[in-house]
């Protein structure tokens, strides 16, 4: 859907006489200070929040900075079934639209929904107010109609170790959807899509039950779980459960396969904006133009193999495998550098967790362009959904406007994001250090690993994310 910007940025400029900003800048933006300057403050203020992280935070401070709000038993069951409700809604139009619809991918609802308003919209929504994936997740309601049908919603409860990883699996094939195949821009391809889903889920929770299936195999469950974990708001005992951001994530301490999860999301992400910089193009060309590769090349794609599509899968497992041996190297580190007064295991699932308001703050930098503007594609799409000439609340004639979000304005939401994510990280890690170390000399010395890899983390992400609006 994303690669559709360029063909929205061409159609709304013979509209709009406004320079084009999406991922690709019709013009570039010139910094006012040389862009060394910006990431040397973006990693001074990330190391000034590890400073401020152990001035100001204590033991056990955190989850105690928390207000419940009662809610009556009357109203919260209401409202959940009202999220139920609209998410099934919502499910059935994305699978008509997408079948009966028009065939382009920015004039059908299936296809700017799902990656413009869910992927990206939907998934900061959770991350930044709260999580309503979990109440309304209509996969998980759509599962549970058809087992209770077919006679097999008993309370089968099966766990297994590779359910973790079967997540892990399934985030980057979502990855791979989005970033690399064609079916993400064909609605019809988009609906068999989730209709195969679906049946995978199906089969998943009738063998190991729904409980099961959809608390650790599922990725779609685990992500929206996890970005959840970073909301102000929460699901209380009796209500609602107001807290501060990330502070869900204390005390998490997951898996290896979850903790694999999360590094993912970042590197994911991080693939996605690699892509779209001159090293990547620079790697490409090197490729194309290699001697040794060329045969191999070519015998690849006699045999019907599409070599960019290759390429770009190789490069997003690349990324994956390295982000996760990064996080192993820092994870070694900090192990040492408390004396291995904790396992490595510990070490490396225990502070996991504190890496996902980097996922999120990347996330929010790199596509806040994008929602930008390809979310006004919605406004002509509800009022003729089917693309029979309709007219139904009046924007059918709306075309997308490319001042709504500039090169300046997006790469000042890109940076401030970026060190409020790390710095953010920063806190979240503190505070798991205390909690899984009871000394706070050794808390101190576990973080400072920690801090080097947060200040690298955000000079690469930030220099990645500045090449398309800079370069």
């Amino acid at each position: 859907m994303r690669r559709c910007l360029p063909g929205i940025a061409a159609l709304a400029a013979t509209v709009t006489p406004a320079p084009a900003s999406a991922h690709a800048f019709a013009e570039r933006y010139d910094l006012p200070l040389p862009l060394g300057f910006y990431l040397a403050g973006a990693g001074f203020a990330v190391a000034l929040s590890f400073l401020g992280s152990f001035l100001l935070v204590r033991p056990g401070q955190i989850p105690r900075l928390q207000i419940d709000i009662r809610v009556p038993a009357v109203l919260s069951g209401a409202a959940r079934s009202a999220v139920r409700a609209a998410a099934v809604i919502l499910m059935a139009a994305v699978i008509m639209t997408g079948l009966a619809g028009p065939p382009s991918p920015t004039q059908n609802f299936a296809t700017v929904f799902v990656w413009v308003y869910w992927w990206v919209g939907f998934a900061l929504f959770t991350a930044l107010a709260v999580d309503l994936w979990t109440t309304g997740n209509p996969f998980r309601v759509v599962t549970e109609w058809v087992l209770r049908a077919a006679g097999l919603d008993g309370v089968r409860r099966v766990l297994s170790p590779i359910f973790g990883w079967i997540a892990v699996a399934g985030l980057l094939a979502v990855a791979w959807l989005e970033l690399i195949s064609d079916s993400a821009e064909n609605p019809r391809a988009l609906v068999a899509v989730i209709a195969g889903y679906v049946l995978l889920l199906v089969a998943g929770a009738a063998r190991a039950g729904t409980a099961s299936w959809f608390g650790t195999a599922d990725p779609l469950t685990r992500l929206f779980g996890l970005l959840g974990r970073m909301a102000p708001l929460a699901p209380g005992p009796d209500g609602l459960r107001v807290r501060l951001p990330g502070s869900g994530l204390v005390g998490l301490s997951p898996g290896v396969p979850e903790a694999v999860f999360v590094i993912g999301l970042i590197a994911i992400v991080l693939f996605d904006g690699l892509s779209e910089t001159p090293f990547w193009a620079a790697i490409l060309d090197w490729i194309t133009r290699s001697q040794g590769l060329r045969p191999w090349l070519l015998d690849l794609r006699e045999a019907g193999i599409d070599i960019l599509k290759l390429i770009r899968t190789t490069g997003l497992i690349a990324t994956m495998l390295g982000a996760v041996l990064a996080y192993l190297g820092l994870a070694t580190a900090m192990w040492l550098a408390v004396r291995r007064a904790l396992p490595l295991r510990a070490v490396f699932t225990g502070f996991a967790a504190s890496l996902m308001p980097i996922a999120v703050a990347y996330h929010l930098a790199h596509y806040v362009s994008y929602l930008a503007l390809a979310g006004q594609l919605m406004v002509p799409i509800v009022s003729d959904p089917f693309g029979l000439g309709w007219d139904l609340f009046g924007g059918a004639n709306v075309r997308v406007s490319l001042g709504a979000i500039s090169a300046r304005q997006t790469w000042w939401i890109a940076a401030v994001s970026l060190v409020s994510g790390h710095g953010l990280s920063v806190l979240v890690a503190h505070a798991e250090a205390l909690r899984l170390l009871p000394d706070r000399r050794l808390a101190i010395l576990s973080q400072l690993p920690m801090m080097v890899f947060m200040v690298g983390l955000t000079l690469l992400s930030l220099w990645i994310l500045a090449q398309p609006i800079v370069a």
